[in-house]
């Protein structure tokens, strides 16, 4: 594997590529490993933060790490919660019906969450609190020491560098590729989907309707346009119940037709990346529509790679430092 540009090449032996983008026998591939490594010292100042605030806050004799996994799976089920009902409101179901689920859920949920406060928490003196609830208090939960939120930045910083750095050695699949046969989708609420070049009808920025009437060309978003009747058959059916919030905007009508983006804020990849290998493969393969993948090499980018410079060395090295002078100081 050799750089190129913003990307890496992937080439067989004896195949020497100046333009890799334009070699159109390659497989062209975008990754989210950048914009997850990019992250990763975000995640190491939470392990600092959190390491100081565990060492130092007072514990009022409570197990902050247990308490705080107990919260983290606590905020888990809250969030999923949040998110069935916001896919109950997307499903177009009656409102009444719509509302009596919500309610469900909501019930569920809390439920669960007093379940385990009791169960976790535990009496821990007498209340300081009177009235119709005068128990409210007992729960370790409810008046938690300040080293449990120590600890739960711990847990989210380390999961996150060793998820992060997991997939950097172990690559996943990627979000987007390109081949002489066409384009992938791999995103998991929208699995399976293919786009062949003969079914491309243009390739270029995303087009919007402006304020004014006027179309506006976002020079932020790359897309490939596609029939509408392809676009019901094929695109539409596959556009999962579970898509998160947001994601309709990777499909835009342009006229009678469709427009899907490639690019997406999940990968650092330059629109111009997209462009280039998507209107090499399209006007190389649009009139072959028996067309297959050849082994041309891989050509991937958005992948996170150590560049060498000072910046890269002080945006890793300062969380590193930061925990030596927390250890020392403990």
């Amino acid at each position: 594997m050799r750089r190129v540009g913003n990307g890496y090449v992937c080439a067989p032996k004896g195949l020497s590529m100046s333009e890799p983008s334009a070699d159109v026998s390659a497989t062209v591939e975008y990754t989210m490993d950048k914009w997850r490594m990019d992250r990763l010292p975000w995640a190491m100042w939470a392990c600092v933060a959190g390491l100081a605030i565990a060492l130092h806050a007072e514990s009022r004799g409570q197990s902050g790490a247990a308490l705080a996994a107990v919260y983290l799976a606590l905020l888990g089920l809250a969030f999923a919660g949040y998110a069935l009902t916001t896919l109950i409101g997307r499903s177009g179901l009656p409102l009444l019906l719509e509302l009596l689920i919500g309610v469900l859920v909501l019930s569920i949920v809390a439920g669960v969450i007093g379940v385990i406060s009791v169960l976790v928490g535990g009496p821990s003196g007498r209340s300081s609190y009177g009235g119709v609830v005068p128990s409210l208090y007992w729960s370790r939960l409810v008046n938690p020491s300040l080293n449990v939120f120590g600890w739960m930045l711990l847990y989210l910083g380390l999961g996150w560098i060793a998820f992060s750095a997991y997939r950097h050695l172990y690559a996943d699949q990627a979000v987007v590729s390109m081949s002489a046969a066409g384009i992938r989708f791999h995103r998991p609420w929208l699995k399976g989907l293919f786009i062949p070049w003969h079914e491309v009808r243009g390739v270029g920025h995303l087009v919007v309707p402006g304020i004014s009437g006027v179309p506006y060309v976002s020079p932020y978003a790359a897309a490939v346009t596609v029939g509408q009747d392809f676009y019901e058959q094929h695109i539409a059916p596959k556009r999962s119940f579970f898509a998160p919030p947001g994601s309709e905007a990777m499909f835009q009508p342009k006229g009678e037709m469709m427009q899907v983006v490639l690019s997406g804020g999940d990968m650092t990849v330059k629109p111009e990346d997209f462009l280039g290998p998507a209107e090499a493969r399209w006007k190389a393969f649009r009139d072959q529509p028996g067309s297959s993948s050849r082994n041309g090499g891989t050509i991937v980018y958005g992948r996170w790679s150590i560049t060498g410079s000072a910046w890269q060395a002080v945006w890793f090295l300062a969380p590193l430092i930061g925990m030596a002078v927390v250890m020392l100081y403990r």
